[in-house]
């Protein structure tokens, strides 16, 4: 007998079988865009009815769901089929002239509808919310009072521009997650699910193990190459934090200041080059430039980031002995050595990246290295089974983050036709009034409230239209302006009231929300600065002479090191306060000036000047009592365990 759930279980495995393969047939036979968008779009707002139901309890509205489930599910392959259909007219007409028929209003309105009942499924109530807002405003925006308000669109302007051209729902965002996205999506869940997840934790827990703070430390290299393919702070702390959080426990840190460690690394992934958060691929896409100069670009903040984060786990292992673990290095190996082949993925998507690739192929040939590479020995192969959940990962991940994208077209295409980005613009100079530094404050205002609660893609994407133009406007570098507000975005997952990395990482901790996310704030407020750093002085961001570009790395990483020294207010003995305030000074100075300049050189003086009275001077004069060490042992098999455990909650 078909139950209902064996149903619902096909047509989700046959159409999650059909989104993958049609979209690798993009990379081979590459469709119109008015064909490909619309079909990739419908697909994935389909799977999404399947892959989050409705949660009823009755019986009555448990097969009411359903039948809306499955009357969704056919409109949607309906609307896609409608864009096949139809293609020679879509491609042929002239945008704003031509005839919009009722059927292409029913498409919109309709669609309109269903997409918004996805976005809520697939990232809640805040980008759906904030969408609707646009949504209205583009409709009634007559009845906005001035500067903001205008005409509105009729339903047959607000067709023709949300679905009759590659505008709105079919812009940008959706063409980046079919052209670019996708291939790295596909990269991440091959290479994780055959293992190499739980390699590159296994190597951060080798590598930093018995250092000082190694507990810390092995979460935040973990977290650093676990986000080179992951790309989401939330994820990077399920899969990493089950391991790292309890180890740092046991080390001495409490809850909170473990979950704050692993939630501040874990969003940092997002900036680590060479494969940055989806945020990275948008912003390559916006600009019309390689990905290639995008993960250039970030080399240097994602290093100062994780330099600072580094340092304050240093300095606190040393002024109090907490975070330092005892591992076995000699037995760990013996585990490790027969899985390094599973690096062949990474190590090609490197090469290819870096040698001028185009990021698509590159991502694509990856893959099938990394679905390949498991092959070669008999403990990584893995079955048919694998394969098939690979296959259906894989569009679930690509549909679960499609239609946020998507939807936020509907943001672009209403701030650009309306004229709300260029007034948004005039008023942000206008309340600033002239003072960039003013101006740049109002910004990361403006990103931190609109990250609360969005995925950094959504985020940077609205932020991109609404600031980005401001930035430009005001004399900023558009390389450096499109950074600054992706950095604020990626870091809203960490700062209150809505901080969803560290939620997900106090969960694991069992601590205090609250208390975490002001911590992991506080871990990386450095990162507040380093922005500030690439819109003084561009060379940061990998722009000019290689000789400048290392001056200045060499002063972001004097910066950031004094930094960890204020906040622990630790630097070889404990430090007065003003000492901290000192080495506060410096560190404010040396990014808010540019590299070169008599006040960057006397800050950079100043510093080592500060570092040789920490380490000569000071000392002949002070003894410090050093606290006891708190020392976690943990043994090769308890480890495994835990990486066990870490591995299931990440297949999840």
């Amino acid at each position: 007998m078909i139950t209902y759930e064996k149903f619902h279980r096909a047509v989700l495995v046959v159409l999650s079988l059909f989104y993958l393969v049609f979209l690798v047939k993009q990379f081979f036979w590459p469709d119109p865009p008015m064909l490909a968008i619309p079909v990739h779009v419908f697909t994935a707002l389909a799977l999404i009815m399947l892959i989050m139901p409705f949660k009823f309890t009755s019986p009555a509205a448990i097969w009411a769901g359903r039948i809306a489930e499955m009357a969704m599910v056919a409109v949607c392959l309906w609307f896609a089929g409608h864009f096949v259909l139809n293609l020679d007219r879509m491609q042929t007409r002239l945008p704003y002239i031509d005839e919009v028929f009722w059927i292409d209003q029913v498409v919109f309105v309709v669609g309109t509808v269903i997409l918004f009942e996805g976005v809520r499924r697939s990232v809640g109530w805040s980008l759906l919310i904030m969408i609707m807002v646009f949504m209205a405003y583009a409709a009634f925006g007559f009845l906005v009072p001035s500067p903001l308000g205008f005409s509105g669109f009729s339903l047959i302007e607000l067709t023709d521009i949300m679905t009759m051209n590659t505008d709105g729902l079919f812009g940008v965002t959706s063409a980046t997650a079919v052209n670019f996205v996708f291939y790295f999506i596909m990269f991440g869940a091959i290479f994780a699910a055959t293992g190499g997840g739980q390699l590159f934790i296994d190597i951060a827990m080798l590598a930093a193990g018995r250092l000082t703070g190694g507990a810390a430390k092995s979460a935040l290299i973990g977290s650093a190459l676990f986000g080179t393919i992951s790309g989401s702070a939330v994820s990077n702390v399920a899969a990493v934090g089950v391991l790292t959080i309890p180890l740092m426990r046991r080390s001495g840190y409490t809850g909170e200041e473990a979950a704050a460690t692993e939630a501040i690394g874990s969003t940092g992934g997002q900036l680590m080059p060479p494969v940055m958060g989806i945020a990275a691929f948008v912003m390559a896409d916006l600009m019309g430039i390689p990905y290639t100069r995008i993960a250039l670009a970030g080399i240097i903040p994602a290093l100062a980031f994780y330099g600072a984060l580094f340092l304050i786990v240093d300095l606190r292992a040393r002024k109090t002995g907490a975070g330092t673990v005892d591992i076995d290095t000699r037995k760990m190996m013996e585990p490790l050595r027969p899985r390094l082949h599973l690096l062949a993925g990474p190590v090609l998507l490197l090469i290819m990246l870096f040698s001028g690739f185009s990021a698509p192929f590159a991502a694509f040939y990856s893959s099938i290295v990394a679905l390949a590479a498991p092959m070669l020995r008999a403990k990584t192969r893995y079955n048919f089974r694998k394969l098939y959940e690979i296959a259906l990962d894989v569009p679930r991940q690509m549909a679960v983050l499609s239609i946020p994208l998507c939807a936020i077209g509907i943001i672009m295409a209403v701030a650009t036709q309306s004229n709300l980005a260029l007034k948004f613009v005039t008023g942000l100079t206008a309340l600033g009034g002239g003072n960039l530094y003013l101006s740049l404050i109002l910004i990361v205002i403006g990103c931190l409230i609109m990250g609360m609660g969005l995925p950094t893609v959504a985020a940077y994407i609205i932020g991109s239209v609404m600031f980005v133009p401001a930035l430009v406007d005001m004399g900023i570098d558009r390389l450096a302006a499109n950074f600054f507000v992706m950095f604020f975005c990626v870091l809203s997952m960490v700062t209150p009231p809505v901080a969803l990395a560290s939620f997900a990482a106090a969960g694991v901790a069992q601590s205090n929300t609250m208390k975490t996310a002001l911590l992991a704030t506080a871990m990386g407020a450095v990162s507040f600065l380093i922005p500030f750093g690439f819109v003084t002085d561009p060379v940061i961001l990998w722009s000019g002479p290689i000789s400048g570009i290392l001056i200045a790395f060499f002063g972001m990483m004097c910066a950031t090191a004094a930094w960890a020294a204020f906040i622990q207010g630790y630097m070889h003995m404990n430090l007065s306060m003003i000492e901290r305030l000192a080495f506060l000074v410096i560190c404010v100075g040396i990014v808010l000036f540019k590299s070169l300049t008599p006040v960057w050189s006397i800050l950079l003086i100043a510093f080592w000047a500060m570092m040789a009275w920490c380490f000569l001077i000071r000392p002949r004069f002070i003894t410090d009592t050093k606290a006891e060490r708190v020392t976690a042992k943990m043994d090769v098999e308890e480890l495994m365990a835990q990486r066990a455990k870490a591995s299931a909650l990440h297949a999840e």
